[in-house]
Protein backbone atom coordinates (compact mmCIF):
# COMPACT_ATOMS: atom_id res chain seq x y z
CA UNK A 1 0.00 0.00 0.00
CA UNK A 2 0.91 3.61 -0.62
CA UNK A 3 0.29 6.93 1.65
CA UNK A 4 0.51 10.19 0.89
CA UNK A 5 2.89 12.70 3.32
CA UNK A 6 1.91 16.15 4.70
CA UNK A 7 4.53 17.34 1.91
CA UNK A 8 2.97 15.72 -0.93
CA UNK A 9 5.32 12.93 -0.89
CA UNK A 10 4.52 9.14 -1.21
CA UNK A 11 5.79 6.60 0.85
CA UNK A 12 4.72 2.84 1.68
CA UNK A 13 2.63 2.36 5.02
CA UNK A 14 5.12 -0.51 6.37
CA UNK A 15 7.79 2.63 6.43
CA UNK A 16 4.98 4.97 8.37
CA UNK A 17 4.36 2.08 11.29
CA UNK A 18 8.12 1.12 11.25
CA UNK A 19 9.36 4.94 11.85
CA UNK A 20 6.18 5.47 14.44
CA UNK A 21 7.15 2.44 16.32
CA UNK A 22 11.11 3.61 16.48
CA UNK A 23 9.55 7.08 17.84
CA UNK A 24 7.44 5.91 20.63
CA UNK A 25 10.49 3.19 22.01
CA UNK A 26 12.58 6.48 21.66
CA UNK A 27 9.88 8.27 23.90
CA UNK A 28 9.51 5.63 26.35
CA UNK A 29 13.38 5.67 27.17
CA UNK A 30 13.83 9.17 27.75
CA UNK A 31 11.00 9.12 29.86
CA UNK A 32 12.32 6.47 31.67
CA UNK A 33 16.11 8.12 32.30
CA UNK A 34 13.76 11.54 33.13
CA UNK A 35 11.99 9.39 35.71
CA UNK A 36 15.35 7.69 37.07
CA UNK A 37 16.78 11.38 37.40
CA UNK A 38 14.11 12.76 39.00
CA UNK A 39 14.42 9.96 41.78
CA UNK A 40 18.17 10.62 42.23
CA UNK A 41 17.57 14.69 42.55
CA UNK A 42 14.70 13.63 45.04
CA UNK A 43 17.39 11.06 46.91
CA UNK A 44 19.65 13.92 47.01
CA UNK A 45 17.89 16.16 48.33
CA UNK A 46 16.00 14.20 51.28
CA UNK A 47 19.77 13.50 51.97
CA UNK A 48 21.02 17.08 52.25
CA UNK A 49 17.74 17.74 54.46
CA UNK A 50 18.76 15.27 56.91
CA UNK A 51 22.73 16.17 57.22
CA UNK A 52 21.22 20.07 57.20
CA UNK A 53 19.07 18.65 60.53
CA UNK A 54 22.25 16.98 62.36
CA UNK A 55 23.82 20.16 61.81
CA UNK A 56 21.25 22.20 63.55
CA UNK A 57 20.76 20.11 66.24
CA UNK A 58 24.48 19.30 67.11
CA UNK A 59 23.76 20.98 70.30
CA UNK A 60 21.86 18.01 72.15
CA UNK A 61 22.55 16.99 75.42
CA UNK A 62 24.59 13.50 73.82
CA UNK A 63 26.77 15.98 72.13
CA UNK A 64 27.13 18.40 74.68
CA UNK A 65 27.76 15.69 77.42
CA UNK A 66 30.67 14.42 74.82
CA UNK A 67 31.74 18.00 74.28
CA UNK A 68 32.61 18.32 78.27
CA UNK A 69 33.78 15.25 78.58
CA UNK A 70 36.53 15.93 76.00
CA UNK A 71 37.54 19.25 77.45
CA UNK A 72 36.76 17.91 81.19
CA UNK A 73 35.77 21.54 82.68
CA UNK A 74 34.90 21.75 86.51
CA UNK A 75 32.62 24.10 88.02
CA UNK A 76 31.82 25.68 91.41
CA UNK A 77 29.18 28.24 93.00
CA UNK A 78 29.82 31.91 92.83
CA UNK A 79 26.91 32.89 94.44
CA UNK A 80 28.01 36.79 95.39
CA UNK A 81 29.34 39.59 93.23
CA UNK A 82 32.97 39.53 94.69
CA UNK A 83 32.15 35.73 95.76
CA UNK A 84 31.53 36.18 99.59
CA UNK A 85 29.82 38.66 102.34
CA UNK A 86 32.97 40.35 102.81
CA UNK A 87 33.76 40.93 99.25
CA UNK A 88 36.91 39.74 99.06
CA UNK A 89 37.19 38.85 95.40
CA UNK A 90 38.53 35.24 96.25
CA UNK A 91 37.84 32.02 94.38
CA UNK A 92 38.72 28.52 94.84
CA UNK A 93 39.04 27.76 91.79
CA UNK A 94 41.82 26.11 89.36
CA UNK A 95 41.67 27.89 86.34
CA UNK A 96 44.05 27.43 83.25
CA UNK A 97 46.46 30.03 82.01
CA UNK A 98 45.65 29.18 78.19
CA UNK A 99 42.57 31.16 78.37
CA UNK A 100 40.62 29.17 75.64
CA UNK A 101 37.19 30.11 74.57
CA UNK A 102 34.33 27.86 75.79
CA UNK A 103 31.46 29.45 74.09
CA UNK A 104 30.19 33.19 73.74
CA UNK A 105 26.04 33.90 74.67
CA UNK A 106 24.86 37.43 73.31
CA UNK A 107 22.08 39.48 75.46
CA UNK A 108 20.33 42.41 74.02
CA UNK A 109 22.25 44.97 75.80
CA UNK A 110 25.79 46.15 77.44
CA UNK A 111 26.61 43.56 80.02
CA UNK A 112 28.06 46.00 83.05
CA UNK A 113 26.48 43.24 85.66
CA UNK A 114 29.21 40.89 86.52
CA UNK A 115 27.87 37.41 86.38
CA UNK A 116 27.56 34.82 89.17
CA UNK A 117 26.88 30.87 89.56
CA UNK A 118 25.23 27.76 91.21
CA UNK A 119 27.96 26.12 89.13
CA UNK A 120 25.27 24.70 86.91
CA UNK A 121 23.62 28.23 85.74
CA UNK A 122 25.03 31.91 85.15
CA UNK A 123 22.85 34.53 85.66
CA UNK A 124 24.01 38.35 84.66
CA UNK A 125 21.90 41.37 83.70
CA UNK A 126 21.86 43.42 81.22
CA UNK A 127 20.80 46.95 79.85
CA UNK A 128 18.17 45.51 77.67
CA UNK A 129 16.60 44.89 81.11
CA UNK A 130 16.82 41.79 81.08
CA UNK A 131 17.92 38.79 83.48
CA UNK A 132 19.48 36.02 81.78
CA UNK A 133 20.12 32.26 83.16
CA UNK A 134 22.76 30.39 80.71
CA UNK A 135 23.82 26.71 81.30
CA UNK A 136 27.20 27.09 82.44
CA UNK A 137 28.99 24.34 80.37
CA UNK A 138 26.94 25.19 77.04
CA UNK A 139 26.62 28.56 76.83
CA UNK A 140 22.94 27.77 75.51
CA UNK A 141 19.98 29.70 76.90
CA UNK A 142 17.97 28.41 80.09
CA UNK A 143 15.70 31.39 81.02
CA UNK A 144 15.52 35.10 80.54
CA UNK A 145 12.92 37.87 82.05
CA UNK A 146 12.34 41.42 81.49
CA UNK A 147 12.37 43.54 84.62
CA UNK A 148 10.84 47.09 84.72
CA UNK A 149 14.29 49.11 83.72
CA UNK A 150 17.59 48.57 82.78
CA UNK A 151 20.06 46.54 84.76
CA UNK A 152 23.99 47.58 86.08
CA UNK A 153 23.77 45.30 89.46
CA UNK A 154 25.04 42.07 89.64
CA UNK A 155 22.88 39.17 90.26
CA UNK A 156 23.30 37.80 94.14
CA UNK A 157 21.98 33.88 94.61
CA UNK A 158 21.06 32.52 97.93
CA UNK A 159 18.85 29.34 98.44
CA UNK A 160 16.70 29.04 94.94
CA UNK A 161 16.35 32.81 95.10
CA UNK A 162 18.44 35.55 92.82
CA UNK A 163 17.95 38.92 94.29
CA UNK A 164 18.80 41.77 91.52
CA UNK A 165 17.80 45.42 91.31
CA UNK A 166 16.90 47.90 88.29
CA UNK A 167 17.21 51.56 87.57
CA UNK A 168 13.72 52.60 87.95
CA UNK A 169 14.77 51.08 92.36
CA UNK A 170 13.15 48.42 91.91
CA UNK A 171 14.52 45.10 93.92
CA UNK A 172 13.26 41.53 92.99
CA UNK A 173 13.55 38.17 94.08
CA UNK A 174 13.24 35.79 91.61
CA UNK A 175 13.28 31.79 91.57
CA UNK A 176 16.12 30.54 89.56
CA UNK A 177 14.57 27.72 88.32
CA UNK A 178 11.79 28.83 86.58
CA UNK A 179 13.04 32.77 86.32
CA UNK A 180 9.68 33.56 87.99
CA UNK A 181 8.89 36.59 90.07
CA UNK A 182 8.39 35.66 93.79
CA UNK A 183 8.27 39.40 95.05
CA UNK A 184 9.18 43.07 94.02
CA UNK A 185 10.38 45.91 96.33
CA UNK A 186 10.07 49.60 95.13
CA UNK A 187 12.74 51.75 97.23
CA UNK A 188 11.48 55.44 97.52
CA UNK A 189 11.53 58.54 95.68
CA UNK A 190 12.18 59.18 91.73
CA UNK A 191 16.27 58.81 92.63
CA UNK A 192 15.63 55.12 94.00
CA UNK A 193 17.71 53.64 91.14
CA UNK A 194 20.24 50.65 91.93
CA UNK A 195 23.16 50.01 91.02
CA UNK A 196 25.26 47.70 93.25
CA UNK A 197 24.64 44.14 94.23
CA UNK A 198 23.03 43.10 97.03
CA UNK A 199 24.81 40.99 99.95
CA UNK A 200 22.80 38.22 102.07
CA UNK A 201 22.96 38.10 105.99
CA UNK A 202 22.65 34.53 105.99
CA UNK A 203 21.36 33.38 109.74
CA UNK A 204 18.82 36.55 109.38
CA UNK A 205 17.96 35.24 105.85
CA UNK A 206 17.98 39.01 105.36
CA UNK A 207 19.36 40.53 101.89
CA UNK A 208 20.52 44.56 102.17
CA UNK A 209 21.07 46.68 99.17
CA UNK A 210 21.98 50.07 98.82
CA UNK A 211 20.02 52.45 96.46
CA UNK A 212 20.59 55.84 94.74
CA UNK A 213 17.54 57.66 97.30
CA UNK A 214 20.89 57.76 100.08
CA UNK A 215 19.28 54.55 101.56
CA UNK A 216 20.76 51.28 103.19
CA UNK A 217 17.78 48.29 102.41
CA UNK A 218 17.32 45.68 105.07
CA UNK A 219 14.76 43.25 103.84
CA UNK A 220 13.24 39.71 104.73
CA UNK A 221 14.64 37.95 101.98
CA UNK A 222 11.34 35.35 102.26
CA UNK A 223 8.99 38.07 101.30
CA UNK A 224 10.23 41.27 101.09
CA UNK A 225 9.40 42.65 104.01
CA UNK A 226 11.57 45.88 104.98
CA UNK A 227 13.54 45.25 108.74
CA UNK A 228 14.97 48.08 109.02
CA UNK A 229 16.87 51.16 106.72
CA UNK A 230 19.82 53.47 107.63
CA UNK A 231 20.06 56.88 105.42
CA UNK A 232 23.46 58.22 104.52
CA UNK A 233 23.94 61.78 103.16
CA UNK A 234 24.17 60.99 99.46
CA UNK A 235 24.17 58.26 96.81
CA UNK A 236 25.27 54.56 97.06
CA UNK A 237 26.93 52.80 94.32
CA UNK A 238 28.85 49.87 95.41
CA UNK A 239 27.55 46.60 97.56
CA UNK A 240 27.66 46.50 101.89
CA UNK A 241 30.76 44.12 103.23
CA UNK A 242 29.78 42.24 106.16
CA UNK A 243 31.42 40.17 108.46
CA UNK A 244 28.44 38.52 110.81
CA UNK A 245 28.47 42.00 113.47
CA UNK A 246 29.39 44.49 111.22
CA UNK A 247 28.39 45.83 107.90
CA UNK A 248 30.69 48.29 105.69
CA UNK A 249 29.93 50.67 102.76
CA UNK A 250 30.78 53.69 101.20
CA UNK A 251 28.83 56.30 99.06
CA UNK A 252 29.43 59.56 97.50
CA UNK A 253 29.41 61.74 101.08
CA UNK A 254 33.31 60.61 100.99
CA UNK A 255 32.11 58.48 104.87
CA UNK A 256 32.97 55.07 104.80
CA UNK A 257 30.04 53.90 107.66
CA UNK A 258 30.07 51.02 109.49
CA UNK A 259 26.86 49.92 111.02
CA UNK A 260 25.60 46.93 113.61
CA UNK A 261 24.34 44.00 111.54
CA UNK A 262 21.88 43.45 113.70
CA UNK A 263 19.86 46.71 113.74
CA UNK A 264 21.17 48.72 110.87
CA UNK A 265 22.16 51.55 114.19
CA UNK A 266 25.65 53.10 113.07
CA UNK A 267 28.58 52.50 114.85
CA UNK A 268 30.58 55.17 113.00
CA UNK A 269 31.60 56.48 110.10
CA UNK A 270 35.14 57.70 108.37
CA UNK A 271 35.62 60.84 106.25
CA UNK A 272 37.41 59.43 103.34
CA UNK A 273 37.46 62.65 101.34
CA UNK A 274 36.06 61.66 98.17
CA UNK A 275 33.26 60.17 97.03
CA UNK A 276 33.55 55.82 97.13
CA UNK A 277 32.35 54.81 94.04
CA UNK A 278 32.98 51.23 94.30
CA UNK A 279 32.71 48.29 96.88
CA UNK A 280 34.95 47.72 99.96
CA UNK A 281 36.34 44.44 101.18
CA UNK A 282 35.84 43.65 105.15
CA UNK A 283 38.17 41.18 106.65
CA UNK A 284 39.14 40.52 110.23
CA UNK A 285 37.61 44.60 111.38
CA UNK A 286 40.08 46.33 108.72
CA UNK A 287 38.42 47.67 105.77
CA UNK A 288 39.84 48.28 102.07
CA UNK A 289 38.78 50.69 99.68
CA UNK A 290 39.34 53.19 96.74
CA UNK A 291 38.29 56.29 96.31
CA UNK A 292 37.37 58.96 93.76
CA UNK A 293 39.98 61.16 95.12
CA UNK A 294 42.44 59.03 93.73
CA UNK A 295 43.78 56.90 96.75
CA UNK A 296 43.45 53.69 98.14
CA UNK A 297 42.58 53.19 101.73
CA UNK A 298 43.24 51.05 104.86
CA UNK A 299 41.09 51.32 107.74
CA UNK A 300 40.94 49.91 110.87
CA UNK A 301 37.18 49.90 111.75
CA UNK A 302 37.35 49.13 115.69
CA UNK A 303 39.08 52.14 116.16
CA UNK A 304 37.47 54.07 112.90
CA UNK A 305 40.85 55.38 111.78
CA UNK A 306 42.64 55.05 108.61
CA UNK A 307 45.85 53.01 109.11
CA UNK A 308 47.37 53.81 105.77
CA UNK A 309 47.12 55.47 102.53
CA UNK A 310 48.02 54.58 98.82
CA UNK A 311 48.91 56.75 96.23
CA UNK A 312 49.89 56.31 92.75
CA UNK A 313 53.08 57.87 92.32
CA UNK A 314 52.48 58.23 88.56
CA UNK A 315 49.55 59.67 87.06
CA UNK A 316 46.84 59.66 89.19
CA UNK A 317 43.57 58.76 88.71
CA UNK A 318 40.19 57.38 90.73
CA UNK A 319 40.09 53.83 92.11
CA UNK A 320 36.69 53.11 90.53
CA UNK A 321 36.98 49.27 90.78
CA UNK A 322 36.35 47.19 94.41
CA UNK A 323 39.84 46.09 95.36
CA UNK A 324 40.75 42.37 95.82
CA UNK A 325 42.02 40.61 99.14
CA UNK A 326 44.46 37.71 99.93
CA UNK A 327 46.84 37.29 102.73
CA UNK A 328 48.60 40.43 102.79
CA UNK A 329 48.15 41.35 99.11
CA UNK A 330 45.70 44.07 98.32
CA UNK A 331 45.10 43.68 94.66
CA UNK A 332 43.13 47.58 93.09
CA UNK A 333 42.77 48.55 90.22
CA UNK A 334 42.32 52.42 88.91
CA UNK A 335 41.34 54.24 85.73
CA UNK A 336 45.34 55.10 85.68
CA UNK A 337 45.55 52.14 83.92
CA UNK A 338 47.28 50.14 86.05
CA UNK A 339 46.72 47.54 88.31
CA UNK A 340 48.36 48.32 92.20
CA UNK A 341 49.38 45.49 94.50
CA UNK A 342 50.22 47.27 97.76
CA UNK A 343 50.40 45.48 101.42
CA UNK A 344 47.44 44.98 103.55
CA UNK A 345 49.80 45.84 106.74
CA UNK A 346 51.61 48.97 105.39
CA UNK A 347 49.93 50.28 101.92
CA UNK A 348 52.95 50.03 100.79
CA UNK A 349 53.55 49.35 96.77
CA UNK A 350 54.46 45.60 95.89
CA UNK A 351 53.80 45.63 92.22
CA UNK A 352 52.30 47.13 89.60
CA UNK A 353 50.98 46.25 86.07
CA UNK A 354 50.56 48.59 83.25
CA UNK A 355 47.07 47.56 81.70
CA UNK A 356 45.93 48.77 77.57
CA UNK A 357 43.35 50.86 78.91
CA UNK A 358 41.42 52.04 82.39
CA UNK A 359 40.45 49.75 84.69
CA UNK A 360 36.74 49.71 86.21
CA UNK A 361 36.22 45.89 86.19
CA UNK A 362 36.96 44.52 89.98
CA UNK A 363 39.72 41.69 89.85
CA UNK A 364 39.24 38.49 91.82
CA UNK A 365 42.04 36.18 92.96
CA UNK A 366 42.01 32.72 92.04
CA UNK A 367 45.19 30.52 93.90
CA UNK A 368 48.46 32.13 92.60
CA UNK A 369 46.70 34.49 89.49
CA UNK A 370 45.00 37.70 89.29
CA UNK A 371 41.95 38.04 86.47
CA UNK A 372 40.74 41.51 85.70
CA UNK A 373 39.33 43.08 82.41
CA UNK A 374 39.51 46.44 81.24
CA UNK A 375 38.05 49.11 78.70
CA UNK A 376 39.76 48.26 75.73
CA UNK A 377 38.35 44.89 76.22
CA UNK A 378 41.19 43.02 77.58
CA UNK A 379 40.69 40.53 79.94
CA UNK A 380 44.51 39.54 81.99
CA UNK A 381 45.83 36.70 83.79
CA UNK A 382 48.76 38.39 86.04
CA UNK A 383 51.02 36.56 88.44
CA UNK A 384 49.50 37.43 92.27
CA UNK A 385 53.21 37.71 94.18
CA UNK A 386 55.30 39.80 91.18
CA UNK A 387 52.46 41.07 89.18
CA UNK A 388 54.10 39.81 85.71
CA UNK A 389 51.72 38.83 82.49
CA UNK A 390 50.91 35.38 82.00
CA UNK A 391 48.45 35.53 79.63
CA UNK A 392 45.94 37.87 77.91
CA UNK A 393 42.86 37.83 75.51
CA UNK A 394 41.04 40.35 73.62
CA UNK A 395 37.21 39.64 74.57
CA UNK A 396 36.21 42.17 71.76
CA UNK A 397 34.31 44.66 74.44
CA UNK A 398 35.10 47.18 77.00
CA UNK A 399 34.58 44.74 80.57
CA UNK A 400 33.24 47.09 83.58
CA UNK A 401 31.87 43.86 85.29
CA UNK A 402 34.14 41.91 87.39
CA UNK A 403 34.98 38.39 86.21
CA UNK A 404 33.49 34.91 87.36
CA UNK A 405 35.53 32.20 88.16
CA UNK A 406 33.90 28.80 88.43
CA UNK A 407 36.19 25.88 88.59
CA UNK A 408 38.48 25.70 86.13
CA UNK A 409 35.98 28.43 84.42
CA UNK A 410 36.26 32.62 83.50
CA UNK A 411 33.46 34.10 82.70
CA UNK A 412 32.58 37.67 81.60
CA UNK A 413 30.29 40.08 80.13
CA UNK A 414 31.00 43.25 78.17
CA UNK A 415 29.34 46.64 76.73
CA UNK A 416 28.49 44.67 73.01
CA UNK A 417 26.50 42.72 75.35
CA UNK A 418 28.49 38.97 74.91
CA UNK A 419 29.33 36.66 78.11
CA UNK A 420 32.08 35.07 77.29
CA UNK A 421 32.81 31.53 78.96
CA UNK A 422 37.12 30.65 79.01
CA UNK A 423 38.64 27.78 80.53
Amino acid sequence: MRGSLSDGSVVENEEIIMQNTEIRKYGNTEIRKYRHLMFFLFLHSAFCIIISYSALSCDSPKEQKKVVNKINVSTAPWLHFRGNAGLSGVSSGNISDSLKLLWTFKTGGSCISSPVTDGKNVYIGSLDSALYSIDIITGNQSWKIKLDDEIEASPLIFEEMIFIGDLDGNFYSINKTSGKVNWRFKAEGVRGKIVGSANILEEKRQVIFGSHNDTLYCLNADDGQVVWKYGSDSYINGTPAADGANIVFGGCDAYLHVINVSDGSPLGKINVESHIAGSAVLKDSFAYVGNYGRKLLGIDIRTMRISWVYTSSGRQEPFFASPALIDTFVIAPSRDKFIHCVSSVTGNLIWKFAAKGAIDSSPVIAANRVIAGCEKGFLYLLDLKTGSHVNSVDIGGSVSGAPLVSGGMIIVGDDNGMVSAFY
